[in-house]
């Protein structure tokens, strides 16, 4: 898909007009979406045809983990990469880790050997946030002349990684940063047709939630972390204080995006898509919002 990877990699690389929209990060109000769907045509080619998913470990926790006022029930927590389906190419959402930085987790190597394909094979990289389970293989790849230099990190993701990274093996060498695509934002930046990051900080400092327009006109919005299970959108409910100490998250910032995400769909038509809750991804997939599986095939 040369153009458009020629769109995305010259706008990730220069800090253009659009790099400053606005200063006040936490004014999240439905006059952002006006401005990211007007940036969403910003990058001239064909939009995206269709999202999909793999779904590579998984993890069971009681509720009451998860949100504040939660039960003793166990949920299952999933840990998917998206794909970005483009006619001729791809963008991946998330890149996974590998069964070493979590061995708590139940694991589907076979799973996460066609993700490895699929970063491999991708046209750019981007990540939610700078955890491990979302941003390991982009770290720890044994192939980083494959995936570093069509990886965007923002300077925040970047400077967590390097300082105080989820996981000590994730840990990102200074020396190695000028191996990625790393851009500096303020509000909003648009990285291919139909895609828009949108800045989100509060589950980690460079935590960013991205805006995908699809060609049937159907919008979605990756929320990463912000939530863990959608009824903490649903209901504006957080994580337990102690889980967010442990985190170390600003309970200020998210709740102030809870408000915002929650009833967004029915106000404006957006699907959230968060990254952890099995059971929402699963209702998406019934519905035909996502397919399930990547779509590795080569232009």
């Amino acid at each position: 898909m040369p153009k458009l990877a020629c769109a995305v990699l010259t706008i990730c690389v220069s800090a253009s007009a659009v790099a400053a929209q606005a200063h006040d990060i936490t004014a999240y109000t439905d006059s952002l979406l006006f401005r990211v769907r007007a940036l969403a045509r910003a990058v001239p080619g064909e939009l995206p045809r269709e999202i999909r998913y793999i779904n590579f470990a998984e993890e069971k926790a009681p509720l009451s983990y998860v949100l504040v006022g939660g039960s003793d029930s166990v949920v299952i927590a999933s840990h998917p990469v998206f794909q970005v389906r483009y006619p001729r190419g791809w963008i991946m959402i998330e890149s996974g880790w590998n069964r070493d930085i979590d061995t708590n987790a139940t694991f589907w190597p076979d799973r996460f050997a066609r993700i490895q394909q699929g970063l491999r094979d991708a046209r750019l990289i981007v990540v939610t946030h700078e955890h491990h389970d979302h941003v390991g293989e982009a770290i720890r790849t044994t192939t980083p002349a494959s995936i570093a230099p069509k990886t965007l990190l923002n300077r925040q993701q970047v400077q967590t990684l390097i300082d105080r990274p989820s996981s000590p093996l994730v840990r990102l060498a200074a020396d190695r940063a000028s191996q990625y695509l790393v851009i500096d934002y303020d509000r909003v930046y648009p990285i291919a047709p139909g895609m828009v990051l949108i800045r989100a900080p509060g589950h980690t400092p460079g935590s960013q939630m991205v805006y995908v327009r699809l060609a049937s006109g159907r919008e979605l919005l990756f929320i990463g972390d912000i939530a863990w299970m959608m009824a903490g959108v649903e209901r504006r409910v957080q994580k337990p204080e102690a889980v967010s100490r442990e985190l170390n998250e600003d309970r200020d910032a998210l709740q102030q995006q809870l408000d915002w995400l929650s009833g967004l769909t029915a106000r404006t038509g957006v699907v959230l898509i968060n990254s952890h809750d099995e059971r929402w991804l699963w209702a998406l997939r019934q519905r035909g919002v996502l397919k399930e599986d990547l779509d590795l095939r080569k232009p």
